[in-house]
């Protein structure tokens, strides 16, 4: 006995109410989506600079406490000119305590990746992204007393405050946002979307480092830490009034009850089976294939903001200041290529590909119609006749009344009424019934707008691969500071990986595994961070040694490329294919009827619908 699906897409990770005159818009909640994700990544921001810095002050201010020499170093500043904290043992140890941070904030933050999504299976996404950005807040609240007592005991407490991270964090965030800007939109706006988060991202987080420097050196070291904590309530506090609460209570209650879905993001890369129309059963590795590309796409992408600062320094002198404005201009492009110019590539692409898409899709229908692979359940073909088929109901109790009628029109109308008169005496006629046909025709075009961004999300993410690993080539060949600058400018010409492949991740999986596919695809982003500062940094001083630094470019072209070669592996299963769910057969539950109608499974027919609601009348 199945359900009459909604009108609008609805997921076992959602339970998205049918929309009304008071329902808002979509486009109001993606835009306070996108006030949420600069909000919050401006809250992140603004402590990056001065927490560097205080970390300094404070590691001064323990060497001195330990050390009887601190009077002759006040005599060597004001002889020399020079900070007292300028010294080798003081910045070795800085270096040291920032390193372990930064190390305990990565490592946490792994674990706050499987903590959030496993969160927004048991409580939703909403209520997992309030706790994503309060327990911050509660961090921020431990760091400003850490701020407050300085020295060694400070930085103790400012790195211990750090295990807050496990359960809330700037991964975590990520993930929440990602999943609830995906809920809230079309499918086929989707990808467009999480590319406009990504450059609100960017655009929160440069504000962020251009307000923390500002507020500390105008109102003093720990106001920084104070703005930063009121931001932080001000978002929990945003989240609560005007975000829609998204959630499913089966999905809950199994999460809530089993710690198993906790690693569910790692099984996301294990091959997928699937039944093919012949009835072949095919094992797919798309998924696969997509997280090794993405990894070595990532991987090769977010080292160059530290390889454009580290070349420009060593090859062209540049100073704090130049490094500054290279990055400045870096993140403003690519901020605005992602939230200005990526989502028009991703539709206009999907219209270049939609004709031939069309064509394909009427091949194979009348092939596999020809073939008779694919059985109806009827002796008939449903898709030629709109209402059930009328072989399963009795016959008129009086066929004479009915022959009386000339209009053949007018003959079913009548005997629907003579049988079902007892269920609904004052049934319209069939003509007022013909609006009902309007909700599957909007599924059909729901489903087919979302095949239209299967292939070209993928091959976005494959070809930008290839542009970027060409653009990253380029800066092999400057000679000056100034072409330095024009390849800041357009490096992040072939920005879009990340959300792209996001997108298709989502696409390929289920519905119900939207939020672990986030989670996998964040994962392999994090890891490949994680191993790109020290892959390329043993690269770099490695050609630096002699002389030939420029050279690192190129080699993170080939990992680039690399990439490009995986994600050309990787496909979608074929037209008239379906999830294989382990029995064989067509019980698929709801979650995989509904995954059909956002994947590439088997459509599921009017006809059958309105034979399961004629049974259970």
């Amino acid at each position: 006995m199945a359900q009459d699906p909604p009108t609008r897409k609805a997921s076992v990770a959602t339970t998205i109410i049918e929309p009304t005159e008071d329902t808002p818009l979509l486009e109001r909640t993606q835009s306070r989506v996108n006030a949420l994700w600069s909000k919050i990544s401006l809250s992140f921001g603004v402590t990056q600079v001065p927490l560097i810095y205080v970390f300094g002050v404070m590691t001064c201010d323990e060497y001195y406490k330990n050390h009887p020499d601190a009077g002759l170093s006040l005599l060597q500043e004001s002889s020399l000119g020079r900070d007292r904290c300028q010294t080798h043992p003081i910045e070795a140890s800085t270096a040291r305590a920032v390193a372990l941070l930064g190390t305990s904030t990565t490592c946490f933050g792994v674990i706050n990746l499987f903590f959030t999504g496993w969160t927004m299976k048991a409580f939703g996404v909403k209520k997992a992204l309030l706790l994503t950005v309060f327990f911050p807040a509660v961090r921020l609240a431990i760091q400003n007393i850490g701020v407050e007592t300085g020295a060694g005991l400070g930085i103790l407490i400012v790195q211990c405050s750090q295990m807050i991270t496990v359960v809330g964090g700037p991964v975590g965030y990520l993930l929440a946002l990602n999943s609830l800007a995906a809920e809230v939109v079309e499918p086929a706006e989707r990808t467009g979307t999480l590319g406009r988060l990504s450059g609100c991202a960017m655009f929160g987080t440069a504000l962020g480092y251009l307000a923390g420097g500002l507020i500390g050196d105008y109102l003093g070291i720990i106001w920084p830490f104070r703005v930063t904590l009121v931001l932080f309530i001000l978002s929990c506090v945003y989240i609560q009034l005007c975000l829609p609460d998204i959630h499913n209570e089966a999905v809950e209650a199994k999460a809530s009850k089993s710690l198993s879905s906790f690693f569910d993001p790692i099984k996301m890369f294990a091959p997928q089976k699937w039944i093919l129309p012949n009835g072949h059963i095919q094992k797919e590795y798309g998924v696969l294939f997509l997280g090794i590309g993405t990894f070595l796409g990532v991987l090769a992408t977010s080292y160059i903001p530290v390889l454009l600062q580290m070349y420009s320094t060593d090859i062209f002198g540049f100073g704090t200041s130049e490094n500054g404005l290279l990055i400045s201009i870096n993140s403003l492009v690519r901020g605005l290529f992602l939230t200005l110019v990526f989502p028009n590539i991703i539709s206009s692409g999907r219209k270049w590909l939609k004709p031939r898409k069309q064509t394909d899709r009427e091949a194979a229908n009348l092939d596999s119609a020809e073939s008779g692979l694919r059985k109806p359940l009827s002796p008939s073909n449903p898709r030629t006749r709109s209402p059930p088929p009328t072989t399963s109901l009795p016959n008129p109790p009086n066929p004479s009344k009915a022959n009386l009628s000339p209009d053949p029109q007018q003959h079913q109308p009548s005997k629907q009424q003579q049988q079902q008169y007892h269920q609904a005496p004052n049934e319209p006629p069939q003509e007022q019934k013909q609006p009902e046909k309007d909700p599957k025709t909007q599924e059909e075009q729901e489903k087919e707008q979302e095949e239209e961004s299967f292939h070209f999300d993928l091959l976005f993410t494959t070809y930008s691969l290839l542009l970027d690993s060409l653009l990253t080539a380029l800066a092999t060949l400057t000679t000056t500071g100034a072409q330095l600058y024009l390849i800041a400018i357009i490096l992040p010409l072939a920005s879009g990986t990340g959300p792209a492949a996001k997108a298709t991740t989502m696409q390929m999986c289920p519905p119900h595994q939207r939020s672990d596919a986030l989670s996998a695809i964040s994962l392999v982003e994090l890891i490949a961070r994680l191993g790109s500062t020290s892959l390329f940094g043993l690269v770099f001083s490695g050609l630096a040694e002699r002389g030939m630094q420029r050279w690192t470019f190129a080699v993170n072209a080939g990992v680039a490329v690399l990439g490009f070669a995986v994600c050309f592996l990787a496909r979608f299963p074929g037209e008239g294919s379906r999830r294989f769910d382990g029995g064989g057969g067509d019980a698929d539950g709801e979650g995989d009827r509904q995954g059909d109608r956002d994947g590439v499974g088997e459509e599921r027919e009017p006809w059958r619908e309105e034979r399961e609601r004629s049974d259970v009348a």
